[in-house]
């Protein structure tokens, strides 16, 4: 669908230049949901109302390391169970253990197998199992050469025919690389056809980049999408799948990999970051799941006590943008800008980078505001998010911030 509908306009005044909004060229398509990494260490229950709100669509697990570090154990599997349940039970994707130290762990196709088997007894509904994690580490940081995108594809053929004797309804995901690069694109190349759903991780910084750097890393975010669906197109780079869809989802992202260090994580840039990037990921119809969903160091939208960080709070705001996307385009690069329609509301999510207030005055022909709401540093900071703002044009986009903004259509 393409959207006509009337202009929308929102002046910025006072110290900035007026910026204006108007629909996008493009498509609109549905909107699914957020989705996160969950990990058995974290205590779900005690923060279930504040997760719950997040309105999680996916859920990834084991998360991170701890897939390539432990058996993927019926045990394991009955822990997730109950914090999946707890959590709606949204799709999920499961990852299989391939690594090991020494030939020291299970993690041989039938290890595989078993696991789909006690899935399915225990009424774990899994929607792919996803091959190893991170497997273009294993030769650096985790010492083993011998990983190369060749082993790794025999490793996910042998896995995918063993999880399919257990079940040939199972799909199959894979390779989980920490970031998009040549051991993806090999890996492409030699297998493409042993996958139902193609998944990478995206960490563009460690934390250590200028502001004005890690902001502009957002780029990266569609610049990978548009990198693998190219790929994928090209029957050279994709000898095996063509003609195929490509399905896409990334299953860990942050603006920094570096888990002990806050910069750009747990601070407000690394919030703005991952509420963006979860955004332009659904928008292209790829599904996310953000690391992580709670308690990982400074990873993590609730910290090791399951107090929100500014992510939290952001993302919260973001996963009220359901129904159809609705393409919106500013002239001000501080401000990022999203929106959507569900029936006879439409919902504007602004998230201003900068480290000015700016005045915002809406103008849409056909609609009238209803409500705006913002999610500040210090709001979350004080345990007081989000603020609902006056309604008395103009609205104000506080610095650093994310601001939802409510439309009824005009009777």
């Amino acid at each position: 669908m393409r959207w006509t509908l009337p202009l929308l306009t929102l002046a910025l005044t006072g110290g900035a230049a007026a910026v204006t909004v108007t629909p996008a060229p493009g498509e609109s398509r549905p909107l699914g949901g957020p989705g996160f990494n969950l990990g058995n260490w974290m205590p779900v229950v005690e923060a279930l109302p504040e997760l719950r709100a997040l309105r999680p669509a996916l859920l990834r697990w084991p998360g991170g390391n701890i897939g390539d570090e432990n058996d993927l154990t019926r045990a394991a599997l009955q822990t997730l169970k109950t914090n999946w349940t707890l959590l709606g039970e949204p799709d999920l994707i499961v990852q299989t253990r391939v690594f090991t130290r020494g030939g020291v762990g299970r993690a041989s196709p039938e290890d595989a197998a078993q696991a789909v088997r006690d899935a399915r007894e225990l009424g774990l509904r899994v929607a792919y199992w996803e091959i190893g994690n991170e497997p273009d580490l294993y030769a650096t940081n985790r010492s083993d050469p011998g990983w190369t995108p060749a082993k790794y594809c025999a490793t996910v053929r042998a896995q995918r025919a063993a999880i399919l004797a257990a079940d040939p309804q199972a799909r199959i995901a894979g390779p989980a690389t920490s970031n998009p690069g040549a051991f993806l694109d090999e890996v492409l190349r030699g297998c493409a056809d042993a996958f139902d759903l193609v998944t990478y991780h995206l960490y563009p910084t460690d934390g250590g980049a200028t502001d004005e750097a890690a902001l502009a890393s957002i780029e990266r975010v569609t610049g990978s999408v548009a990198h693998l669906r190219e790929l994928w197109a090209d029957p050279a780079t994709n000898p095996t799948a063509q003609g195929r869809p490509l399905n896409l989802a990334v299953t860990e992202f942050a603006l920094s990999w570096r888990t002990d260090r806050a910069r750009h994580l747990s601070d407000a840039l690394g919030g703005l970051w991952a509420t963006e990037a979860t955004l332009r990921f659904l928008e292209a119809g790829v599904r996310p799941a953000y690391f992580a969903l709670m308690g990982v160091g400074n990873h993590g939208l609730l910290d090791d006590s399951a107090f929100p960080r500014f992510g939290y709070g952001a993302l919260r705001e973001a996963a009220q943008l359901r129904g159809q996307s609705f393409p919106v385009i500013g002239d001000d690069p501080r401000v990022w800008l999203h929106a959507a329609t569900d029936g006879d509301r439409l919902t504007l999510l602004a998230l201003n980078t900068g480290d000015a207030t700016l005045p915002l005055t809406p103008q849409l022909d056909g609609w009238q505001v209803i409500g705006a709401k913002t999610v500040t540093p210090a709001g979350v900071d004080a345990d007081r998010f989000p603020t609902a703002l006056n309604l008395t044009l103009p609205l104000t986009l506080a610095p650093q911030s994310v601001t939802r903004v409510v439309f009824r259509r005009a009777p």
